[in-house]
Formats: structure tokens, sequence, C-alpha cells
């Protein structure tokens, strides 16, 4: 197992910023960055251009204003999740003018570069299923709401405490597991807040602690563009 834990190093804080940036490693490369972030009422990340990523914008507190350069804007929060597929590229900014948000941003690599720039956006009524993983993102072939344009799937869950899950595994695909909040028990270790955990025994459960909120990268570690 390969744990990633929390720690002060990782914390960067600016003005109503706070963001604790996690790197999965070569192992997993195309899973290039993850970031749990808090950004306090009235932040405001400007207009900028992405090109050549796939952006997965996931709140678990709060909600999100995202506006792209034609003006269309969206409004994120616990039951709506965004995938950003930048291709050739896409501008958008994001601000908080209503709530302090808490969220998770990922950057995955495509499987090949360029391609139509596009923004997808999966609606969910019932929030955050307890006690079992929700698939949000996978391949284009896949049946997934949401379509990666690489080898990776996404999944969420809420573990209560006491309750176990299995690790989400497939054949040749490495999980990537992160604790937005709560804590958690894989084998002999504890995870809590900000911490990860990849390359773990599909024999061994993943228990709750206390009420976590938990999200799984499935990543193929041979697929990077």
């Amino acid at each position: 197992m390969n744990i990633v834990r929390a720690n002060p190093e990782q914390l960067f804080e600016y003005g109503p910023f706070t963001v604790r940036r996690q790197r999965s490693g070569e192992a997993l490369s195309p899973l290039v960055s993850v970031d749990l972030m808090t950004l306090k009422l009235d932040a405001r990340i400007p207009m900028q251009l992405h090109r050549d990523e796939e952006v997965f914008t996931y709140l678990w507190r709060g909600s999100m204003r995202h506006q792209d350069s034609n003006g269309e804007s969206t409004s994120l929060s616990a039951k709506r999740v965004m995938l950003v597929n930048a291709g050739d590229g896409v501008q958008y900014e994001e601000s908080v003018p209503l709530y302090e948000a808490e969220l998770l941003q990922a950057v995955i690599r495509p499987a090949e570069r360029g391609g139509e720039g596009m923004t997808q956006v999966l609606e969910r009524d019932q929030g955050i299923m307890a006690n079992g993983w929700t698939e949000l993102a996978g391949p284009e072939t896949s049946d997934a709401p949401l379509e990666l344009r690489q080898d990776a799937y996404i999944y969420d869950a809420l573990l209560e405490r006491g309750h176990t899950l299995e690790v989400p595994s497939l054949p040749g695909f490495v999980a990537y597991i992160t604790v937005l909040e709560g804590v958690i028990r894989i084998g002999e270790e504890r995870l809590s807040r900000g911490d990860a955990i990849s390359g773990v025994d599909d024999s061994l459960e993943i228990v709750g602690d206390r009420d976590a909120n938990l999200i799984c990268f499935l990543v193929k570690p041979d697929s990077a563009a």
C-alpha cells in the first residue's frame, strides 16, 4: 500500500483559498493531480484556458458557480458534479457567490490530445449514496454518466460508521482512494481527512471509523498519452 498523508507541506493558503494538493505518483501517471479545496465566500478563480486535460469537479459542501467564456453559467453543489473535457481548448472561471465551498478538483490526462471541448454535468437529486460506491465517470466506451477520454473511472461513497466497503477493482487498474472527511480503516492503517491510499490489496475492506466521504479513482497505469 502507498499512503499519502495530509501534512502542512501540501497546504497552500492565499486569501479566500485553501488548497491541499495530492500527487498520485508516476505509477498512476494519467491522474495528474488531486486538489482538496476550501473556497470562502466571494472567492473567484479568474477566466483561464484549459487544454488537453479532463477536469473533474466535486463539491461535498456548499456551492460554486462555473461560467464559461460564452457566458453560460452552471451552479455546482453536492448534487451536481461536473467534468470538463478541455480538448482543443475551453475557457472558464469559477466563483463562490453564496456559500463557502469544500470541493475536490482532479486533473486527468486524456489518452489523446485535441478534440472538441465539452462540459458535462451530472445531477443527482438524492445526493451521495450511503455505504455503496456510485460510478460517476468512466471511459467513453463505458456506461458511466460522465465520459472520460481516458481509461479511468471515478466513484464516490458515504461510508457510515461501523459499515464496510470493498475497494473498487478491475483487471489492470489501480485504485486511488482519497478521504474528503471522516475517518476510515484499511487493514492496520487509519486514514482521515486529506489522506489518500493506493495499491490496496483487494482482499482488504474499508471500515468506517467515523462517517466518511470518499472518492475513488480507478486508473490504468499504462494509459498515459
